[in-house]
C-alpha cells in the first residue's frame, strides 16, 4: 500500500510540474482534476470504511488517509479552467454557469477535511471522528449532485 501512495504522490507531483506548463490545454486541464479526484477517492475508500463500520476504526491509518487528502484537498479546483467543460469530463456546465455556487461547494470541502484532520490530531473520540467522515462524504456527494453528470 505505501507504494502506490507514493507512486500517486509522484504521479500527482509530475502532473503538477507538467499542468501548469501546459494549462492553456483543456485536456491537460481534465486530467489534472481528474488525477487530483483519484487521490480523494484512494484515500476516502479506507475512511468511509472505516466510518461505516466495514472495516476496523484504526486512528494511524485514518489520520494518514486524512492528511493525505486535506493536503490536497485545494488542488482539483484549479482544474476547472475555461474551455475544459468540453471533452472527457463528467463535470457539468453548471460548474462554469454558476462558479460561486461550486466554489462554495469546494471550500466547505477543503473546511470539513480541515475539521477530519483536527479531530483526529486532537485525540478526538471514535464516533466524533466517524461523524465527520460522513461530513467529508457528503460534501463529495453534495458537489456531484449538483456538478457532476
Amino acid at each position: 500500500m505505501k507504494t502506490m501512495t507514493k507512486t500517486l504522490i509522484a504521479g500527482l507531483a509530475l502532473t503538477l510540474c507538467f499542468g501548469t506548463v501546459s494549462a492553456a490545454d483543456p485536456e491537460d486541464a481534465i486530467d489534472y482534476r481528474q488525477g487530483v479526484f483519484q487521490v480523494f477517492k484512494w484515500n476516502m475508500g479506507p475512511l468511509g470504511a472505516m466510518a461505516q463500520g466495514d472495516i476496523p476504526f484504526d486512528r494511524e491509518l485514518a489520520a494518514k488517509h486524512a492528511g493525505q487528502l486535506d493536503r490536497v484537498a485545494d488542488m482539483p479546483w484549479q482544474g476547472f479552467t475555461e474551455g475544459s467543460d468540453m471533452g472527457h469530463t463528467d463535470a457539468m456546465p453548471e460548474v462554469w454557469m454558476n462558479r460561486e455556487a461550486f466554489d462554495e461547494k469546494a471550500a466547505d470541502f477543503e473546511q470539513a477535511s480541515a475539521r477530519l484532520v483536527e479531530l483526529i490530531t486532537d485525540e478526538a473520540g471514535e464516533r466524533d471522528i466517524r461523524r465527520q467522515i460522513g461530513a467529508v462524504g457528503q460534501s463529495c456527494r453534495s458537489c456531484h449532485d449538483d456538478f457532476r453528470m
